[in-house]
C-alpha cells in the first residue's frame, strides 16, 4: 500500500514538473542576451543600410506584437546561426515587457 502511494506520488510530481515546464512564460532576461548578440549588435544598430537601429522603446507592445510573425521569418535567424524557438520567445518577450508604452520602457541598453 505505501509503495503504491508513493509511487503515486512520484508520477503526480513528475507530471507537476513537466507541465510546469512546457507551459513555463518567456524569460525576458534571457530574451535581452539573445536580442544583443543575435540581433541589436549584429544588424539593428544603425550602422547597416536597410536595417533601422533598435530598442525596444522604438515600438509599442502592440507593434511588437504584430512584427513577430517578420521576427520569426527574419532572413538572418535562418542562418547558420539559427535561433531556436524558445530563443526567439525569450527575445519578443524582452522586447514586449520593455517596449514604449509599457510599465518598465527600457531607455538605456
Amino acid at each position: 500500500m505505501k509503495k503504491t502511494l508513493v509511487s503515486l506520488l512520484v508520477v503526480a510530481l513528475i507530471a507537476i514538473f513537466a507541465t510546469t515546464a512546457v507551459f513555463a512564460k518567456a524569460n525576458a532576461r534571457k530574451g535581452k542576451r539573445v536580442w544583443k548578440k543575435n540581433c541589436r549588435l549584429a544588424c539593428h544598430d544603425g550602422s547597416k543600410a536597410g536595417a533601422p537601429a533598435l530598442s525596444p522603446v522604438s515600438k509599442t507592445q502592440a507593434q511588437w506584437k504584430a512584427l513577430l510573425p517578420k521576427i520569426k521569418d527574419c532572413a538572418a535567424h535562418k542562418s547558420a546561426k539559427k535561433l531556436k524557438d524558445k530563443d526567439i520567445e525569450n527575445m519578443f518577450q524582452y522586447l514586449f515587457d520593455h517596449a514604449l508604452d509599457s510599465d518598465q520602457p527600457e531607455t538605456c541598453g
